[in-house]
């Protein structure tokens, strides 16, 4: 056989060209990190506005800036859930039928969320045992120790916004199961399994908080976040475009429809469905165009979406030292003055929520990691 002709120079160029061009056209497995970030950080940004329509009626002196589209922030709250399985999706994927990983799981979950919250908590279990008149009256008959565990209690733990925790530790608790004992392959038939079986537990009666949980429509949104976190990939850059306007649409028609409703719409079958499900097609959407390098989100967002969970749990503490302050002073009960206070108390509460997180949450995740390697290591050379 002939030995083969070295290929001329021209050949060379026009085969690297093909095989960039390949590359190119090849999709991305990067992980959509940014646009789920500032994501995070806009749903953290409606809860706080939410939380401030309260703020001003008790400190605004009869003025008011806040109404309206600012009383739908409590979906901020739908879109954290739906982000929640979106991500549960992506940390899990090819982990699955392994018992370990999820005793792993678990501990890194924990370690995300206990500590900062724990620190929070201590707060306010120190304003009640010096200056109860501070707070709410009823948070004096709340356990301490059933709110530090995040378990099910009537009226939610004594940081109020931890009712939410509770149901991301639920949500955790069903990955893990699905983890030990289950298949990659398995993962979207256990999904639709747990949707039907929730349909039918809302025929059920419940009586105490923790069925309230087992049972809650709220479930359906991180699973609607992990199917779109399965099969978000799926979408063509157009259709992803469509699917964040549809998204998008979505939520304000239903806004509109629910302006007049009883609380907004806040009963949870009702939320689902407004806010909820549209937002799992946004999430969908969002990260194939940020694959694509259709979207870059601007930094501060990325950054206030890292320091999220700190802006959730910190922001009623400055809400409510602001509410004072603006009050006593007596800068407050006219629409400027009003403005004023909401607008530099929501950026406070930002402010604080990096600080926090710079400089307390991501600490004390580091050191918890830490100590979590340390004991696997003492673990693997106690069993070699």
């Amino acid at each position: 056989m002939p030995p083969l002709a070295a290929p001329s120079r021209r050949q060379l160029r026009r085969d690297m060209k093909s095989r960039k061009l390949k590359h190119l056209e090849q999709p991305s497995r990067q992980k959509p990190v940014e646009s789920i970030q500032a994501l995070r950080a806009v749903a953290a940004a409606m809860v706080v506005i939410y939380h401030m329509v309260h703020m001003e009626q008790v400190y605004g002196g009869g003025a008011s800036v806040l109404g309206g589209p600012a009383n739908f922030g409590f979906a901020g709250v739908d879109i954290f859930f739906v982000i929640s399985g979106f991500i549960m999706a992506a940390v899990t994927a090819g982990r699955f039928g392994d018992a370990a990983g999820a005793g792993k799981f678990l501990c890194r979950r924990a370690i995300r969320i206990f500590p900062l919250y724990w620190l929070c908590t201590a707060v306010v279990v120190a304003a009640l045992l010096v200056r109860p008149a501070l707070l709410d009256p009823d948070l004096a008959e709340k356990s301490v120790m059933a709110s530090l565990l995040l378990l099910p209690q009537e009226g939610g733990p004594l940081l109020v916004v931890g009712w939410t925790l509770t149901y991301e530790l639920f949500f955790y608790a069903v990955t893990a199961l699905a983890l030990a004992f289950s298949s990659n392959s398995r993962v979207p038939h256990l999904v639709l399994g747990w949707a039907v079986v929730l349909l039918f537990l809302q025929m059920l009666p419940t009586h105490d908080p923790s069925s309230n949980l087992l049972t809650s429509p709220l479930a359906f949104e991180f699973m609607a976040g992990a199917l779109s976190g399965l099969y978000w990939r799926k979408l063509s850059a157009r259709h992803a475009l469509l699917t964040v306007m549809g998204a998008g649409a979505w939520m304000v028609a239903a806004g509109v429809l629910l302006v007049d409703h009883a609380y907004y719409g806040q009963a949870d079958a009702v939320r689902v469905v407004a806010f909820g499900i549209p937002a799992a097609f946004l999430v969908a959407g969002l990260a194939r165009l940020e694959i694509d390098g259709r979207i870059r989100p601007p930094r501060f967002a990325v950054s206030l979406g890292d320091a999220s969970y700190s802006l959730y749990l910190t922001h009623l503490f400055v809400l409510s030292l602001s509410g004072r302050i603006w009050s006593t002073a007596g800068a407050t009960g006219t629409f400027l003055g009003n403005a004023a206070f909401v607008a530099s108390t929501f950026c406070v509460c930002c402010g604080v929520a990096l600080l926090v997180y710079r400089f307390t949450e991501r600490p004390l995740i580091a050191l918890g990691n830490h100590a979590l390697a340390r004991r696997r290591t003492r673990g693997a050379r106690a069993n070699p």
